[in-house]
C-alpha cells in the first residue's frame, strides 16, 4: 500500500515548511490589496482574491514584503473562472514595470498568458508561478506549488483506509486543467495501482462554484446508489460533496475526502460531515512567492525551478496535533 512511505514523506515535508517559515511573522489579518514599503515592488496576480485560501497566500505575500523591506500588491480575480479578466490584470502588472511578477494562472488564462510574460521577460521583470504551473511556458524563474499529483495520492490513500478498498468513487474536479487535473491523476493512478477493487465511476467539473459542484455531487450519488466514497478537489467542491452526503442521509456510508483548510471545510471535517483532506499552505507559498522574486530584483536568481511547499493531511483527530494545528492555522488564515 505504500502508506508509512507517503506519510512519513508527508510529515517530513511538513516540518520542513515549518521550518521555512519559522522566521516569517504571524499571517496578517489585513484586507489590504497592498503592503510593505520600499524600492523593491512585487506584483501578485492570484486566481481569485476573495477565498480563504487565496486570503492566506496575500497574507504570506505581504508578510514577507514586511520582513524583507518590499512593497507587494495583490490582486485577482473575483472567481477562478475569469480567465480573461486575469489575463487583463497580468498586463497591467507588466505595465506598471514592477521589479517582479508572481502569477497563478487560471484554466482559462493558460492560453494567453505566455505572451504576456514574453513582455516580462523583455522588460527585464522576473515572474514566479505560484499555486499553479504556467504551460507552455519556461519564462518563470521558479514556480512555487504544492505536488498536486502527490495531493491526489494522498487522498487516494486515506479513502483506501476509510472504505477498506472496495467500492465505488466518485469525483468533483474544480476544473479540467492545472492543479485540480494533478490532484485527479494522482488520486487515480493511486487508486490502480494500489486497490484495484476501486472504481471510479463518474468525474464531474464542479468549476469551483458551490452550487454546481453540490449538483453534480448529488447527480452521483443518485446515479449510483452503492457509492462508497467522493473526493473533491478542492475546498468549494469537497464542502459540496460532504453537504449532499449529510442531506441526503448517507452520513458514514459515503466517505468524503478533499483538499484544502477553509474555515467552513474545516469545521466540516470538525463535525464529521467530511473525513478528513490533504491541506496546503498557502501562507508559505505566498511568502516564497515574494522571498524568490526579492531574491531575483537583487541579482541573486534560483538555483531550484521547482519549490514544493509540503502539504498535510487533517481529520477531526489530529487537527490539533502541534504541527498540523500550525498549518491549519496559517491555511485559514484571514
Amino acid at each position: 500500500m505504500r502508506r508509512p512511505l507517503i506519510l512519513a514523506a508527508a510529515a517530513a515535508l511538513t516540518l520542513g515548511s515549518l521550518a521555512a517559515c519559522s522566521n516569517s511573522p504571524a499571517s496578517s489579518s489585513s484586507n489590504s490589496a497592498s503592503g510593505g514599503s520600499g524600492t523593491i515592488k512585487i506584483a501578485l496576480i492570484a486566481k481569485a482574491n476573495a477565498s480563504d485560501y487565496w486570503t492566506s497566500v496575500k497574507d504570506g505575500a505581504m508578510a514577507a514584503g514586511k520582513d524583507l523591506g518590499a512593497t507587494v500588491t495583490f490582486n485577482g480575480p473575483d472567481t477562478e473562472t475569469q480567465g480573461d479578466e486575469q489575463l487583463n490584470e497580468l498586463q497591467s502588472a507588466v505595465n506598471a514595470k514592477p521589479s517582479g511578477i508572481g502569477f497563478a494562472p487560471q484554466d482559462g488564462a493558460q492560453d494567453g498568458a505566455p505572451a504576456i510574460l514574453q513582455q516580462a521577460q523583455q522588460a527585464g521583470i522576473p515572474v514566479v508561478a505560484f499555486d499553479t504551473p504556467v504551460n507552455e511556458s519556461d519564462i518563470p524563474i521558479a514556480t512555487v506549488a504544492s505536488d498536486n499529483q502527490g495531493i491526489g495520492a494522498m487522498a487516494a490513500q486515506q479513502m483506501v483506509q476509510l472504505t477498506g478498498g472496495t467500492g465505488k468513487i466518485g469525483i468533483i474536479v474544480n476544473g479540467l486543467t492545472g492543479t485540480a487535473a494533478a490532484r485527479q491523476q494522482g488520486f487515480q493512478d493511486y487508486l490502480k495501482q494500489n486497490a484495484p477493487n476501486m472504481q471510479v465511476v463518474s468525474v464531474q467539473n464542479g468549476e469551483s462554484d458551490p452550487a454546481k459542484s453540490r449538483d453534480k455531487a448529488a447527480a452521483i450519488l443518485q446515479a449510483n446508489p452503492d457509492l462508497v466514497g467522493l473526493f473533491g478537489t478542492d475546498d468549494d467542491s469537497v464542502i459540496a460533496c460532504g453537504a449532499e452526503v449529510q442531506a441526503d442521509g448517507l452520513s458514514g456510508k459515503v466517505k468524503v475526502v478533499g483538499v484544502d483548510a477553509s474555515s467552513d471545510e474545516i469545521a466540516m471535517v470538525k463535525s464529521g460531515e467530511i473525513d478528513g483532506a490533504v491541506t496546503q499552505n498557502p501562507y508559505n507559498i505566498g511568502y516564497q512567492t515574494v522571498q524568490i522574486l526579492v531574491d531575483a530584483a537583487k541579482g541573486q536568481m534560483p538555483t531550484d525551478k521547482n519549490i514544493v511547499s509540503p502539504s498535510v493531511w487533517y481529520t477531526a483527530s489530529n487537527m490539533n496535533d502541534p504541527t498540523v494545528a500550525q498549518v491549519l492555522g496559517q491555511a485559514s488564515a484571514g
